[in-house]
């Protein structure tokens, strides 16, 4: 338990620290801004009543208008037209980060402890494999339904994979499972 507990706090770390050089480091995240965003934000708190999602064409995806979404524009987005009750925090930001990637490394560090699998590099795949599942499960669809732009779309599928290996390549080397079970015997 002592271990599970040292491989999922240093996995979160490892990702941790992936995720800044991911978002902070690398261009591969960075988003185009409008040419007159003031404009655009003046538009935006005028026509969103309140937080959510809002699309462009809007319902095109329940009733999909192919001569609207094949015009243009096509825009699908977060939007919080409003301030904020308390100022924008980072630190609160980077705690909630760090409390997901210990989720995380938890789910992997249990996992590498039930397969029970002596090898190490069958040990560390299950991190690169839970990476290559959530980006693509979480990326594709984006990319589908809501037209992400290549570029965006090989970030977001390859920014989980480089952190999960990584973290799963830490987990793996401190998780030591108990003798392996015999699956088939005589």
């Amino acid at each position: 338990m002592k271990r599970i507990f040292i491989a999922t706090l240093t996995g979160a770390v490892v990702a941790f620290i992936w995720g800044y050089v991911s978002w902070q480091l690398l261009p591969w995240h960075r988003a185009d801004g409008f040419y007159n965003s003031e404009e655009v934000a003046k538009v935006i708190r005028q026509n969103t009543p309140k937080h959510g999602v809002y699309m462009l064409p809007a319902n095109s995806i329940a009733r999909p208008d192919a001569a609207a979404l094949t015009q243009g524009p096509v825009i699908y987005a977060v939007v919080r037209p409003g301030e904020l009750d308390q100022p924008w925090s980072l630190s609160t930001r980077l705690m909630r980060s760090f409390v997901i990637q210990l989720a995380g490394s938890l789910i992997i560090a249990v996992t590498v402890y039930r397969i029970r699998a002596r090898r190490y590099l069958s040990r560390a795949s299950i991190g690169a494999t839970m990476g290559i599942f959530a980006g693509l499960v979480m990326t594709l669809p984006s990319w589908n339904w809501m037209e992400l732009p290549g570029y965006y779309t090989l970030a977001h599928l390859l920014d989980p994979v480089i952190c999960w290996t990584l973290a799963g390549l830490a987990i793996a080397g401190i998780v030591n499972p108990p003798r392996a079970r015999r699956i088939f015997t005589r």
